[in-house]
């Protein structure tokens, strides 16, 4: 009977000591989740921010690649315009030599 006092004891500061563990733990899960949470939306900024520069970029090489499509048909233009100038030239050609002979007799 003397002991049952001092087991009382015992499993009382056995379970104010795992409480107090147990509440530690808990707080420093705590702290950690919140750390953890702050340097991912720090994260996320970033992140958002990277985002929004890079569809600024791709919306600038889109106007570029626009720009370059537009010099390309311009080209295409003055290509079709230089082919028709020869062609021109060629038929002037033909016309100042005259008539070319039908057949070409070898002779041997």
């Amino acid at each position: 009977m003397e002991s049952l006092p001092m087991i009382a004891t015992a499993v009382g500061l056995m379970l104010s000591g795992s409480a107090s563990v147990l509440g530690g733990m808990k707080w420093m899960l705590d702290r950690v989740e919140k750390r953890t949470s702050a340097r991912f939306d720090r994260v996320d900024q970033r992140f958002d921010r990277l985002e929004a520069h890079t569809d600024a970029r791709f919306a600038e090489v889109d106007r570029r690649f626009a720009e370059v499509d537009r010099r390309f048909a311009d080209v295409d233009r003055r290509l079709q315009e230089v082919g028709g100038s020869l062609t021109e030239l060629k038929v002037a050609v033909a016309r100042m030599e005259g008539p070319h002979p039908p057949f070409l007799i070898a002779r041997g």
